[in-house]
Formats: C-alpha cells, structure tokens, sequence
C-alpha cells in the first residue's frame, strides 16, 4: 500500500492548529496556576533598635560572647541562644522540610524552641515585636542556600509568622529586605570591624584552650580559666576598648593552671564543614569534649583562616583576569583585575596581621592560620583550586600540609550527612592518603541521631593515632636517651614550665609531649639550652 506524504500546505495546517492548541492549553494551565509568591517580609529598622533584641548562635561560645560584647558596646540589645540539643533537632525536623542538613535543624529548631518558651511569658506578637533572629546566608553548589526560606517556612508554621530575620550574606552585606533608608543592623564600619575582632580573639582564646585542656592537672582548671579569661576580654570590648591590655591579663589567667606536658598524647587535626566542626553542641555530639576525654590534644580550624580563604578565592579570580580589557570583555567598571587582586591580599595580610597582634599579647601560645595560598598550591593536583563550595580545597591541601609538616598524626573532618562539598573532598581524600599516608585519616558524618556509630568508628582510628604517637616518643626517647624521670623532677623544680602559658619551644615532632621532653632535655645538657633556662628562670623570678 503506498504512504501518501502530506503537501507543504497540509503540513503548514497541522502545524497552525498544533500551536493554537499548545497556547490555548498554556493559556489554561497559567490561569489555574497557584503560583508561589514570596511571603510577606517584616522589616527590622533603626526606630525599633531600642526596642528590639537580636537573638544569634550557632559559634563557639569564646566567639559569641565576644560578639556580644562588642554588639552590646555599640548600642544593640543582643542575646545568645541556648546551646542546640537533641530537642532542637526533633522540632527543626518538625517543622522543615525533609531533608535538610543538620545545621538547618538544630539552629531553626533550637530558634523556634526558644521562641516559643518566651511565648509562655508573653504573646507571639510581643515576641515578634520584641525579637529579631541574626544569622548567615549564601548561595553555592549545596543546601547553605536555601537556609533562609526554610527558617521563614519553619518560623510560619510554628505560629510565628511575623518573626523577623537578617541574613548576612557571603558574598555581601546585609539583607533584612526592608526599604527603610536606615536598617536596624547597620553593617558600617564600627560594626564590621568589631565583629571581625570578635572573631580573631574568639579563634585565639580556642586555640589556648585546646593547648592547655589536654595537659591540665586538675580537670576543669581551664573550662574555669576560660570562663574568666573571657569576662576579662568583654570588659576590654565593653569598658576600655583596651583590647590588647585584656588579652594580655587573659594570658595571665591561663598561667595560673598547672600542666603535664610530658605526656604523650596524639595530636587530632579537626576540620570539616564549617557548622559541623565548629559547633560544641548535639550537633557533632559535641566531639570536642569528647576528643580531650580520649586523651587527643586538638587542632581546630580557626574562623579567621575560612574567612582567609574566601578571601582568596576571590584573589584566584582576580588573578586569572590578569590581561583581559576590561572594557571589550565587560567586566564593569571598577573591576581592573590588578587592583583587586592587590586589594585582596593587602586584606587577607591585614586580617593575619591582626591576628598575630592579639596572638602576641597572648605570648604566641595559640597556632597561627595556614597560609590558604600554600593550601590551594598544595591541593591544586588533587582538588582544583577554581573549584568553589564549602571549604573547597581546604581540607585536602591541609592533610597534606599536616603530613609535610609533622604538625599532626590524624586528621578528622566532620560533615552532615549528604553534605555535597565535603563529600566531594572525601573522595579526594582517598588518594591523597594514599599518597601522604603518615597521617591518619577519618571523614565522619553526623545526622543527629548515631552518635553511638559515629563514635566507635572514630575510636578505632584513635587507638591507631595513640599507638603512632607512642612510637614516635619511644623513637627519639631511645634515640637521644631521654631520661623522662630526670625530666619530671626537672619540671618539678621549675614551675614555669608547667604554667598554661608555657610555650614549648621546637616542633620537631608532631606530639606536644615529645615536642616539650626534648625541650626540657635540651635546656638541661645542651649550652645554648642552659642560657634560654636561665634566661627563663630571670622572666618568671
């Protein structure tokens, strides 16, 4: 039978009444569409400042009660939220969408958790009237971004439907979409720089803390210190602005705990997702703590060194723009590639440079940030330096910085589950241990409901790190002929040497304890170390 082909005419009818059906259908479906609109957004302006308490959390308590402080000392009415527990996550879970990552849980639900036991004592419009919720924002290639809509669906749904939150985003500014010409948080210079204070000592006060805690002598000595150090730190934000004078008082209260040092104990590297490593809450089930408890001295990525790094991931940027005409290419103006990329280092220079200013008046006990240059050179091979999200290239240019360096025997990093950057660096990470295998490594990832699984894998990584560490303290004891009873009456004699604010001198090896008997040895026997004992035993007199 022959197939008759439609003519050109034929073909032009089909099509015509094809697309007049096409339109009429979209015409219908866009006339019954329920389509979604931005809910209603209450402002917070400088007329209710007086009136009004920000409500933030989510850091390290040393970097709240800073911010705090400073807030406070610039005019707002400011109050931290209670530490995020098991019920923070069942009432996130309750009232978000499924899921969601674990810092979009805790901190709504621990949010809405608070919210509702202040409407025990008052109304939901007072309480809305009364409070405002201070949090970040970004967007990228993970959940982080859509955090915002998911505290406003959440906050609707539990009843609070006028709450009020500023987002701080990343990539700039403030945004509490009001129209107001004065915003209630004003994000001017007093305030930034405040903040970014806040942040610096914050890392630096954690920082002395996790030197001192693990060799302490009497437990809880430096959670007490601690507690002191920082009321001393808010006066200076408060009172004087005397920053650098409280630091150095702060130093002088962690002096006053007594340390073993020579104990041997492994040295963790913590890192990870931001929220998940930086918490000390439910959230990462609070492995700070529980690490010390395991006998580990810890490093802890600092704050400053992840804002250092979106620093220069935006001097990458500027540096692969180098040659381009910015007027041919469309750049925009103000967007000469030289100037920027110049701009950004003197930047991240300037945020180091304070940060060892206020390490010094604390006598350089706390680690210094990592050079994110050096990072990204030395994760280039692995992990494309260009390659944004998360901490990026991060935590793999840090394995092997640790492994180069000797400066730690494991290295843990900490995410939500399903977290699309960190498992990203994960698998990454399985050939960079192959290839740097001196240091241990374990990726761990939190849901908030195993922390039984989550701990007994880490233990069994532990006991690894724990048996290297002994054998490295076993090799130099035996390869110098270390007298480690020599050296406990030695220290017994000369108190300043097991003083908080001791610094070990040398950091030949990664353990602290081997690192500080070889020093106790060398100030002992060798010349040179029996003048910098003498000199020592001058300052502390």
């Amino acid at each position: 039978m022959k197939t008759v082909q439609p003519t050109t005419k034929e073909k032009d009818i089909q099509f015509s009444d094809f697309e007049d059906q096409l339109i009429n259908n979209i015409s219908d479906i866009q006339a019954d569409a329920n389509h979604f609109n931005r809910p209603n957004l209450y402002p917070f302006t400088a007329e209710q400042r007086s009136s009004t308490t920000i409500l933030f959390g989510g850091l390290t308590e040393s970097h709240e009660e800073l911010i705090l402080a400073h807030m406070q000392s610039i005019g707002y009415n400011v109050e931290r939220l209670p530490e995020a527990d098991f019920e923070s996550l069942t009432t996130g879970k309750e009232f978000c969408n499924k899921g969601q990552c674990n810092p979009t849980y805790y901190t709504i639900g621990n949010l809405i958790k608070t919210l509702k036991a202040k409407s025990k004592e008052m109304s939901v419009q007072e309480v809305e009237e009364k409070y405002v919720f201070f949090t970040a924002g970004s967007c990228g290639p993970c959940r982080f971004g859509m955090y915002e809509n998911e505290y406003r669906k959440a906050l609707v749904d539990a009843g609070f439907e006028k709450f009020r939150i500023c987002v701080a985003q990343q990539a700039g500014g403030i945004d509490d979409h009001g129209d107001e010409p004065e915003p209630g948080l004003a994000v001017n210079k007093d305030f930034f720089i405040g903040v970014i204070k806040a942040i610096i000592i914050g890392d630096l006060v954690n920082g002395f803390v996790n030197k001192v805690q693990p060799y302490e002598v009497i437990k809880g000595e430096t959670v007490k210190a601690k507690a002191e150090a920082l009321k001393v730190i808010q006066k200076g934000f408060k009172e004087t602005g005397k920053i650098y004078k409280s630091l150095q008082e702060a130093r002088k209260v962690f002096a006053k705990v007594k340390c073993d040092y020579a104990q041997i104990k492994p040295m963790v590297k913590l890192t990870g997702e931001f929220w998940a490593s930086i918490t000390e809450s439910q959230g990462n089930y609070h492995i700070k703590n529980w690490l010390v408890e395991e006998n580990c001295e810890l490093k802890i990525e600092p704050m400053v060194g992840w804002l250092e790094h979106l620093i220069y991931s935006r001097e990458i940027k500027a540096q692969d723009r180098r040659g381009i005409d910015q007027d041919e290419k469309g750049l925009g103006e103000g967007t000469n590639p030289y100037k920027n990329e110049l701009k950004l280092y003197g930047i991240r220079k300037l945020l180091n440079g304070y940060f060892n200013l206020y390490r010094a008046a604390l006598g350089f006990k706390p680690n210094n940030t990592i050079d994110n240059k050096l990072l990204a050179k030395l994760a280039h091979q692995y992990y494309d330096k260009r390659q944004g999200g998360g901490e990026a290239y991060m935590e793999v240019g840090n394995l092997i910085n640790l492994s180069n360096k000797k400066l730690a025997h494991m290295m843990v990093t900490v995410k939500p589950f399903g977290c699309m950057p960190s498992s990203a660096s994960d698998g990454v990470q399985t050939r960079v241990s192959a290839d740097y295998p001196d240091v241990i490594f374990l990726a761990l990832e939190t849901s908030g409901d195993s922390e039984v699984n989550f701990k007994s894998r880490a233990q069994m990584k532990i006991f690894e790190a724990k048996v290297k560490a002994k054998k490295e303290a076993d090799d130099v004891i035996e390869k110098l002929g270390i007298d480690v009873e020599e050296i406990k009456k030695f220290v017994a004699k000369n108190p300043m040497y097991s003083s908080g604010d001791y610094v070990i001198k040398g950091h030949e090896h990664a353990g602290s304890g081997i690192n500080f008997m070889l020093d106790m040895h060398k100030r002992m026997k060798s010349p040179v170390g029996k003048v910098k004992h003498q000199f020592a035993k001058a300052l502390s007199a």
